[in-house]
Order: C-alpha cells, then structure tokens, then sequence
C-alpha cells in the first residue's frame, strides 16, 4: 500500500469511533431492509418497531460516552454542540418510532422500509449536527432529505400525502442547488482550497476585493438554502402543506429532529465560518427572522387543521431561535438556541402525540376536533394546555423563559427591532394557541376518544412533566444548560 493509501486508511480508522451512532443506525437499518425484511410476515412488520427503538437507544448511548474529538480530515467533530444537538435527534426519534406503530396498524401500512428509513434520516441528521465543512453539511443535509421526502409521500394511497411528498422533493432539491451554488462561489473566491469552516473563518475576511462579490454572493447563497431547511419564511412555503400531507409522525419528526440538525448546521456555519462577516448576512438574517416571526403568527391565526397551525406556529419559534445565530457571543447563543429547541421537542412530540391518539378515520386533525376533550380526557386535555399554553410563552411556564433568554441575547447584540417584533407577535400567538384551549373546555361535541395506549400516554406525560419541571428551574435553566457538559 502507497503512502497516499494508508494516510488515508489511517485517518479514517481514526474518525470512525467519532460515527460510531451513525455507523451503527445505517448498518442496521441496511440489514433491515435485506436480508432483514424475510424474517417476518407481512402482517408481523411492527415488530420491526421494536428493533429500531433499540437501535435508537444503542445510538443513543453511544452519543452519551462518546469522546470530544475531530477526523476524516476536518470534515467531521465531536464537541459540546454535536452531542447536545445529537441528544435532541434521538429523543425525536425515538418518539417518531414510538408514536408511528398505532398510525401504521390502523392505515394496515406496517413495512420495514418506512423504520429503515427514520433509521437512515436519523444518521443524516447526526451527520448533520457535527459536520466542518461545507461538503460535509451538503452530503449530511442531502442524507436526511432524502429519506424525509420518501417518508413524507409514504401512504401512497392518499393523494395529499403523494402531494406533498413531490412538492417537498422539487423545493428541495431547487434549494440544495442553491446551497451548493454558494458553496462553490466560497471556493472559487478562495482560490479553489478551502471549504472546512474553520479555515473559512481564518481565510474569507482577508480575500481580496476583488473577490468580495463572490463572497457575499456564496454567504446569501448559503443563508438561502439553510433558510430553507430550517423553514424559515419567506422560504416556508414547502412547510404548511408538507406537514399536512406526511404522516403525522413523520410530521412531528421533521418539526423537531429535523429543525434540531439543521439548527445546529447553521449555529455552525454562521458562528464559525462566516463570523467575521456578520456585517454581510446580520440584516438579511434578520429581515428572515422577522418575517418567519410576523408570517409564521399571523397565517397561523386563519388555520383550521392541527397541523397545519403547528407548521405556522413552527416557522415564528424558528424566527426567534435565529436570534440566537445573531448572538455576537457564539457560546451563548448555541447554549440558548438549544434550550430553545429542548423545550419545544418536548413540548411539540407532546401535542402531535395528542393529536395522533384523536386521528381515526379522517377525524383529529382539525382544531375543531378537539371539542370537548376537558372532559372526555381531562388528563390529555390538561397537558394539551400544558403545551399550548407554554408554546405561547405565557409565564411561568418554561416556553417564557426560553424566550426571555433568547430575547435578552437579542438585546444584549442591540436587536431591539427585532426583540420589539419578537414580543408583539407572541402576543399575537397566544390567540391561536388559546383557541386551541377554548375548543377543549369551552365547546361540547366532537368524536367520542379512547383512553390511550402505552406510548401516548408515556411521551404525553413525558412531554408535560418536562415542561412543568423545566418550568420549575425557569430563571436557572441557561446556567444548568452550560453546566451539562455539552454546551
């Protein structure tokens, strides 16, 4: 073996223990898929949940004992960051499997590919989280998509879903070109050697004027296509009918294991490698955070579907945890964008987990369907409040502290505009979100609703005991998040 040769067989035996959770989940899901699928019948495909769950947890643990460390040439790291944001992917996922056996049994839509394919999104998406360098965010980013637009369009019996399944791709992939395109405009201003973020961070302030056009031009490119994955409006469009159409797991896991990655991406990319050029991107990422802020809570006002309202609901937090990516301080920002996102995981599994249980022929996705569960279901109608009403920041519950944070960093940087847009339109969501409330103790009607199985119950009460928790540590939760040993 030439030297080449084994410098590179060198390097990647190194980086491989830092990929162990993604080697792990892709190995697995493969073998699910063949010679895995022969081992049971075709009504026996649950018990495929099972082994994903566990996979998941063996991921899990391997995140958890896993070591701080950098390979496969820069392109890939293990810090406080990777682990924390790696942490949020797996209780999703875990979540999504959980929640995905009851859709699947009543649609009679149990295969093997549809776990097999969280499986591989969930790599990608861990990919994601540690990725430090732009080849690497754009093959991470392409893993996860992937997998998300089959899963999306996964009932093929149902048109909606097909829908948006194909207008998830062909957005997709329209903002993947963009994001590429920046990419290479970068190199091509660097002189065609450098796409790692840190050298980014060293070699871009001091290109030459010439060059400077290409600069901004790769950063807006970039910020575009990030946009985009992160749904962030005016690049939201995908967003509203795409979470209508999946199943609701899928939807529940997208609005949280998704957004988690590609948070974590872009609190990478912007805070390592264009930070010293914030004075390129800091208005345009604020315009975007404004507008995801002020579209995001006033479309959601008109929505009569569930989810549909949770997609809107979903772009306005996405507008405030980018408040966290304008933090001058990068740590943080990182440290408050991920409490952010720890929360409202908690708090958004919870409410698709409810929404989920009441879905029965047709019925459950609608606000309206919600009549009356005060008092069919005191105990899912109660944490239903839990949520909506943290959801709208109203204090003491942990969703306003969350924000008070966020919005003290923003004023911190001198963002009062945008703080000032930030406390009017949580204002304004507290309307949609206490409509929500109303149709639940205020209205009779509605179909009649069982008790709940095993894992609605579980990530149900898991969802409101963290909040109420979270809620209880409320002005020490951003000193406990710096304390944890992964921020």
């Amino acid at each position: 073996m030439n030297t080449f040769a084994q410098g590179l067989m060198d390097s990647l035996l190194q980086g491989v223990p830092l990929i162990a959770p993604q080697i792990l989940l892709t190995v697995i899901a493969t073998l699910m898929l063949w010679p895995g699928d022969l081992l049971f019948a075709k009504g026996e495909k649950h018990k495929w949940a099972p082994v994903a769950f566990a996979a998941l947890l063996v991921a899990g643990v391997f995140i958890y004992l896993g070591k701080p460390g950098e390979g496969f040439n820069g392109m890939y790291r293990v810090d406080g960051l990777t682990k924390g944001f790696q942490a949020l992917v797996i209780l999703s996922a875990l979540a999504t499997v959980a929640l995905s056996q009851r859709v699947l049994n009543s649609l009679r839509e149990q295969t093997v590919e549809y776990y097999a394919l969280i499986l591989f999104a969930t790599a990608g998406m861990l990919f994601l989280c540690g990725a430090t360098d732009l080849v690497s965010v754009y093959f991470s980013m392409e893993l996860m998509a992937l997998c998300s637009y089959i899963l999306v369009g996964y009932f093929r019996s149902q048109k909606r879903g097909v829908e948006a399944g194909m207008k998830y791709y062909l957005l997709g992939a329209f903002s993947s070109a963009i994001f590429i395109y920046g990419v290479s405009l970068l190199f091509t201003a660097t002189g065609g050697l450098v796409t790692n973020l840190n050298e980014l961070g060293q070699k871009l302030p001091l290109v030459p004027q010439a060059n400077s056009l290409l600069v901004f031009g790769g950063v807006l490119f970039i910020l575009v296509g990030m946009c985009f994955k992160v749904s962030a409006a005016p690049f939201h469009q995908w967003s509203p009918d795409v979470y209508e159409g999946a199943p609701t797991p899928i939807t529940a896991f997208m609005a949280t294991a998704a957004k988690a990655a590609a948070l974590a991406a872009f609190l990478r990319v912007f805070g390592t490698a264009f930070h010293g050029l914030m004075d390129q991107w800091r208005l345009p990422l604020e315009f975007v955070a404004a507008m995801s802020m002020i579209l995001g809570n006033v479309a959601a006002i008109r929505q009569q579907s569930m989810k549909r309202m949770l997609a809107y609901s979903g772009i306005a937090h996405v507008g405030y945890m980018l408040m966290g990516v304008l933090a001058a301080d990068t740590a943080t920002g990182v440290q408050a964008v991920w409490l952010y996102a720890l929360v409202y995981l908690f708090m958004n599994m919870g409410a698709f987990a409810i929404v989920i249980h009441i879905q029965k022929g047709g019925v459950g996705e609608r606000i309206d369907d919600l009549r009356g569960l005060g008092k069919k279901r005191p105990a899912l109608a109660f944490a239903m409040l839990i949520f909506m009403f943290s959801m709208a920041g109203i204090p003491p519950l942990a969703g306003f502290f969350t924000k008070f944070y966020l919005f003290n960093i923003a004023v911190q940087n001198g963002l009062i505009g945008l703080v000032t847009i930030a406390v009017l339109t949580s204002a304004v969501s507290a309307f949609y979100y206490l409509w929500v409330i109303r149709q639940m103790y205020f209205h009779e009607g509605g179909a009649e609703v069982e008790a709940p199985g095993m894992a609605v119950s579980t990530i149900v009460f898991v969802g409101g005991a963290v909040t109420l928790i979270a809620t209880a540590f409320g002005p020490k939760l951003l000193e406990l998040a710096s304390r944890i040993g992964w921020l």
